[in-house]
């Protein structure tokens, strides 16, 4: 054996494994303090990058999570408003319903109930314009779809979040067919009424009309316009004594509402004696919106689902001819939710108007009303209208109230749910990349103690290994 004093190797290699285990002693220390396995890019890189991704789409989650919750509390905001007009919708109808008690009320009553109606108007209105969460109004239309036509013949009726906002000029409309209603006509004498057996059937609902001996048309057309009314079909008699001629016709245009007819003598209404006949030759607009297919319903032409612009933007036509009949202007306004971590994933609702003004737009009626804030009760005509037009109203905020729970159960609720679970899964894949397995690590921590040590023990010795060639340059023995 040699002996150096120069370099003393051993000491070197003791030394080398002294800092290499007290650096895995150093790092087994930080995983277990900081509860994870990499705590810098060297620790591993690649797992590093995947970790920073999967947190980076927990946090989006857990924001999106967020966001949901948010705004189911801004859906039940706007459905507990919508209850109360619902609630003042009902009691109107009570009203209604108390006025067209035509043979028991005065003038004085009619008016006192006619004052209620206007206060229940006056509170939906007050409801839809007070209703927020937060700074903003949700009921008054500012946060749903409004439109406008400047046409006279155009009323618009509605949309949905797939309608586009139109261009300043709006969106043009083109009617090829107009809406007819479903009818029959024919000549009407005295001859003809005299025993006559007349029978029509409407919306399940049938009623016959016989002929005296000496019947008169006129009186025959007033005693069935009186069993129409008594059985409250759709239907309206018109009687023309100067042409003689009779004219049965539906109250609603449309291809979906018809009626048959059946008559004991051939030629009154229909050709045929003893045979029921229906009448079927109803007829839903026809016409286009900016140039897109749309599909009529009565008077109704709402643009066809997919369309580029005015999928689901619906009008209300009210002319007797064809053509060009000016614009609609639409403003969407829908409230847009950003509901995932990533761009894109939002969902949009409407919240349409529900003033008094902006209710049971396009019902038909007699009484000239336009809208649900017209209503008036202090005649009978108008009471039976007002009860058509209140139907309408409680349907629309129904039909609002449906789509907002809808769209909280299966656009909110269940994207909360399907989130907390991708969340949940997400957090468990990024605790296997990262997170210190404390088992493990202990067992690592031990082995690297131990190491350390014997590693300094080792060094103590290598540093004594020259002391015999020292002794011996002292001339010790």
């Amino acid at each position: 054996m040699t002996l150096r004093v120069k370099n003393n190797v051993a000491s070197v290699n003791a030394l080398r494994n002294l800092s290499r285990n007290q650096d895995a002693l150093a790092k087994s220390l930080e995983r277990l303090a900081s509860g994870q396995k990499i705590n810098r890019g060297a620790d591993s890189p690649a797992g590093l990058i995947i970790s920073e991704n999967l947190r980076s789409q927990v946090a989006g989650i857990e924001q999106a999570i967020t966001n949901s919750e948010f705004s189911i509390s801004m859906v039940q905001t706007a459905e507990g408003a919508l209850t109360e007009v619902n609630n003042l919708l009902i009691q109107m109808r009570q009203l209604a319903l108390a006025a067209a008690n035509e043979g028991a009320n005065d003038t004085n009553s009619l008016l006192a109930l006619q004052n209620q109606i206007r206060n229940g108007l006056e509170s939906i209105d007050r409801v839809s314009a007070s209703t927020q969460f937060g700074n903003k109004t949700l009921l008054d239309g500012s946060r749903g779809i409004s439109g406008v036509s400047n046409d006279p013949n155009i009323t618009f009726v509605g949309a949905t979040v797939d309608t586009r906002s139109s261009p300043v000029q709006g969106f043009p409309v083109d009617v090829t067919q107009v809406p007819v209603k479903a009818q029959v006509a024919s000549e009407f004498t005295d001859s003809q009424a005299e025993e006559l057996i007349l029978s029509i059937s409407e919306g399940g609902k049938t009623i016959t009309v016989v002929g005296g001996e000496e019947e008169t048309a006129e009186s025959f057309a007033g005693k069935l316009a009186k069993e129409i009314d008594a059985a409250n079909l759709d239907l309206e008699v018109i009687f023309d004594s100067d042409a003689e001629s009779l004219l049965v016709r539906h109250k609603e245009f449309g291809s979906r509402h018809s009626f048959q007819v059946t008559t004991s003598k051939a030629d009154v209404l229909v050709e045929q004696a003893d045979e029921t006949t229906a009448i079927e030759n109803g007829a839903d607009v026809v016409g286009t919106i900016n140039g897109e297919a749309a599909t009529g319903d009565g008077q109704i032409l709402t643009g066809n689902a997919g369309n580029r612009f005015t999928d689901g933007l619906s009008i209300l036509f009210d002319g007797d001819q064809i053509g060009q009949f000016g614009t609609v202007s639409v403003a969407q306004n829908a409230l847009v939710f950003q509901i995932g971590p990533n761009p894109g994933q939002r969902v949009s609702v409407a919240l349409d108007s529900t003033t008094s003004s902006a209710l049971a737009r396009g019902v038909s009626n007699e009484s000239g009303f336009k809208s649900l804030a017209d209503i008036n009760i202090t005649t009978a005509r108008g009471a039976e209208d007002a009860i058509n037009f209140v139907d309408a109203a409680i349907n629309q905020v129904s039909e609002i109230r449906g789509e907002l729970g809808a769209f909280q159960k299966n656009s909110l609720e269940s994207n909360v749910s399907t989130l907390r679970i991708t969340a949940e899964n997400l957090i468990a894949a990024e605790s296997s990349i990262r997170d210190t397995d404390i088992a493990q690590e202990l067992a690592e921590f031990t082995k690297s103690q131990i190491l350390t040590q014997t590693a300094a023990a080792a060094t103590a010795q290598a540093n004594s290994l020259p002391s015999p060639a020292l002794r011996l340059l002292l001339g010790e023995t």
